[in-house]
């Protein structure tokens, strides 16, 4: 039997200089069967130019051109055109360790789960840390995880995209699409969004991403528009908790949990 199908969704903007070192970590993955979907989000710089030259050289690449509408619609759009049984998100400033996609796949077929979170280096500058807020290999139901995520829900680990690995099923079951709009945070709601439908939740200590921090990546940026536009820092926030607790409504907990809730708020203006 054929190992199954993952598609890797790649959003790109002003990359001209990262995009080769991502796309090569991609392309040398041990994973046999993957699709690379990259979708140029409208940069003025040379992204388009070195994305057009891996798509002529390895069929597992799509490359994809639209008008600047963010990264929320980038992702939207690989989505829609993508065709894998699991679905993996990375950024194009980052890279992946060569057995990340492996590792993950392996992880979430041996538990039978819904989503696989792990851990990942953070670099900055040259300094690098191993970041595994769980420290831990075990399945849970997706119940006993929202208890995690109610406290560690400020962090990296619990809100980001690309230390998981999702469910394509579970996805289009519920619809699922990124929240256009939100200047950071349209990953956290995307991930309450999916655990509405997940079942059981498992943990790995492998680390599968190498996320660098840098005055222009993705996640830089947004975290410096907070501090720009502390009005519109404070509508997100809100929205990001109200996904929170539309996810503990919809899995029947709410009631149980809502005392300790606002704390998710403190934590995220503390530490983000």
């Amino acid at each position: 039997m054929s190992e199954p199908l993952i598609s890797v969704i790649i959003p790109a903007y002003n990359v001209e200089k990262r995009l080769d070192r991502c796309l090569q970590s991609v392309c040398d993955q041990s994973w046999p069967n993957l699709e690379i979907i990259v979708v140029d989000d409208g940069s003025p710089d040379g992204t388009g130019a070195v994305l057009d030259q891996w798509a002529a050289r390895d069929p597992r690449i799509t490359a994809i051109r639209q008008q600047n509408a963010g990264v929320s619609q980038a992702r939207n759009r690989g989505l829609t055109v993508s065709k894998g049984e699991w679905i993996r998100f990375v950024d194009a400033d980052d890279f992946l360790p060569p057995r990340s996609l492996e590792q993950l796949y392996r992880r979430v077929e041996a538990a039978g789960s819904d989503l696989v979170i792990a851990g990942y280096e953070h670099q900055v500058g040259k300094t690098i840390r191993v970041c595994n807020l769980a420290h831990r290999d075990d399945t849970v139901s997706c119940d006993e995880y929202l208890i995690f995520l109610k406290k560690y829900g400020h962090s990296f680990f619990c809100g980001v995209l690309w230390n998981k690995l999702f469910r394509r099923s579970l996805i289009e079951e519920a619809g699922l699409r990124f929240v256009d709009g939100l200047t950071f945070g349209e990953d956290f709601c995307f991930v309450c969004d999916y655990l509405r439908k997940a079942e059981t939740v498992s943990f790995s200590t492998d680390v599968v991403y190498r996320y660098i921090r840098h005055p222009d990546s993705m996640t830089f940026c947004q975290t410096k528009d907070t501090t720009i536009h502390p009005i519109r820092n404070v509508k997100v926030k809100y929205h990001l908790y109200q996904s929170m607790q539309e996810l503990f409504k919809a899995r029947g907990l709410y009631d149980r949990y809502r005392r300790g809730m606002w704390l998710y708020l403190f934590r995220y203006t503390l530490y983000q």
